[in-house]
């Protein structure tokens, strides 16, 4: 008995009433649509993972997810011009989602940035492996903190839910309704990236506040005395003042990436049902 005789006997012991060819193709488009979260978020493990860890992962979640769309196996095209046409639209859904989750993480990014910017201490540079990038100390502590704090939650286990339920309101070998029209979907991604910098701002806004007082202090002591070095001043002070305000207001910072979150996975939601 050769290898092709041997699957049509398990499919046939086991009932399956679909050629094996689908059951690969069904499988490659799951994938498509699971491996762009699993590659471009960081708590996911990013770029630091490698590559067959990042698969074997995809695979595994796959396998876990397979039993949802076992019903739509029998509808996956095998004519090759069809299968690319679904194979891109699940790359699409699979970048939405990968937007959609990463929202709050590229906006603590953002958030460091602006604390960096303002506090001066975006000379110093590190090397973040899960984004692959070159980022400043607080750049790098909200990013990171931002992570444990997700993975602490459980926010890793509604993503994998919502892979689950995305199956169901865009099955594999259906193309999205955009039963709200095009333009709802696009105008809610336009919205999501505006949400982006508010949230950086707010993450950032303690220590904005406060660089932003320590350096109307300083004017107003160069305005008195102008003989003060204020620059080379506030080098040592404005660390200093961001060091002791970023901790201090911790418990803020945390509060809020909980809340935001939820509005997170609000707009992930929100952009599934619009595709469907």
């Amino acid at each position: 008995m050769n290898g092709v005789e041997l699957i049509t006997q398990i499919q046939r012991d086991l009932g399956i009433e679909v050629s094996f060819t689908q059951v690969l193709l069904a499988f490659a488009l799951l994938m498509a649509r699971i491996l762009p979260v699993i590659i471009l978020t960081p708590f996911l493990g990013g770029e630091t993972v490698p590559n067959e860890v990042r698969i074997g992962l995809g695979i595994m979640i796959g396998m876990v997810l397979f039993p949802v769309m076992s019903t739509q196996v029998e509808k996956i095209p095998i004519s090759a011009m069809l299968f690319v046409a679904l194979m891109l639209k699940e790359l699409f859904l699979g970048l939405t989602m990968s937007f959609a989750v990463s929202l709050v993480f590229d906006a603590a990014n953002v958030a460091g940035n602006f604390v960096d910017t303002m506090s001066g201490t975006n000379q110093a540079q590190l090397m973040v492996p899960s984004i692959q990038q070159q980022v400043s100390l607080f750049s790098n502590l909200q990013l990171q903190l931002t992570v444990v704090v997700f993975l602490t939650l459980g926010g890793h286990h509604i993503v994998i839910e919502t892979l689950g339920e995305s199956l169901k309101m865009v099955p594999l070998g259906e193309y999205p309704r955009f039963s709200h029209g095009k333009w709802e979907f696009f105008d809610a991604m336009l919205r999501m990236f505006g949400d982006l910098l508010r949230i950086a701002v707010a993450l950032a806004s303690p220590v904005l506040l406060a660089t932003f007082l320590t350096d109307l202090a300083l004017g107003m002591i160069n305005r008195v005395a102008p003989q003060v070095q204020v620059y080379f001043v506030s080098m040592q002070i404005k660390p200093a003042v961001t060091i002791l305000i970023m901790f201090t207001s911790i418990h803020l910072i945390l509060g809020r990436m909980v809340g935001e979150f939820g509005h997170m996975f609000v707009w992930l939601k929100n952009a599934l049902r619009l595709l469907s």
